[in-house]
């Protein structure tokens, strides 16, 4: 089977090799600074921060230059044409899980965050730390895409501040991970991630692709970013 095939199979990969050193630096000291701003104590504008338990800092790579070169680099090509043709930049993002109390994440589809219907895309998770269950690894429920390529209805969870697809027995297939791990997934697959309990911050970064330029219908504009990898 091939890894394009693989993928639709199950739902999401775990690359074999890291991202490189250069790239993991940049990325990791770009999380920093954007930590250290003053904004990010209180969750900035994203409705499902949750101030310092679990920050989503998103959309300011055009800031870091190691960051963008690394988004729009042939390894990140490469990589992503394993489930896309022509990838297109959508969206990015560094989620932190504070120390000791860095909260959980429950189980969606990412797809289900975008509120009209739009063509599925990819999404890059990378370990910016190493990754265990104590402080927040991914888990993932495999999901074959041909079969099952639609989003389940989810709800919204006031108290955890976001939509939750799934809440059944099935514990899925953790994920742990040495820092520099790439884990990708379908917008239609159904992930989570655990509360962060020990004493350091739990840092990841998710860079989200897709097919050509996703469009809001209502204004006719990107959804977020529509930057073709060349």
């Amino acid at each position: 089977m091939s890894q394009s095939a693989d993928f639709r199979a199950k739902g999401y990969a775990v690359l074999p090799e890291p991202i490189p050193a250069q790239a993991l630096s940049a990325l990791r000291a770009a999380a920093d600074a954007l930590i250290a701003e003053p904004a990010a104590a209180d969750g900035g504008n994203h409705d499902i921060n949750r101030g310092a338990d679990r920050q989503f800092l998103h959309k300011r790579h055009a800031d870091f230059p190691g960051v963008e070169r690394f988004l729009f680099s042939p390894f990140l090509r490469d990589v992503t044409r394993i489930a896309l043709g022509e990838p297109h930049l959508f969206n990015e993002q560094f989620v932190v899980k504070g120390p000791r109390t860095g909260a959980s994440f429950a189980w969606h589809q990412d797809g289900a965050y975008v509120p009209f219907e739009h063509r599925p895309y990819l999404s890059v998770w990378i370990a910016l730390d190493d990754t265990t269950l104590e402080n927040g690894a991914l888990s993932i429920l495999p999901r074959d895409l041909d079969r099952d390529g639609h989003i389940d209805p989810h709800r919204w969870d006031e108290v955890g501040k976001e939509k939750v697809g799934y809440d059944g027995p099935n514990e899925g297939i953790a994920l742990p991970c040495p820092a520099g791990t790439m884990i990708l997934f379908s917008s239609l697959t159904l992930h989570r991630s655990g509360a962060n309990t020990t004493d350091r911050p739990r840092r990841a970064y998710l860079a989200q692709y897709s097919d050509g330029p996703i469009l809001d219908p209502s204004t006719g504009n990107p959804r977020n970013f529509a930057k073709p990898l060349r």
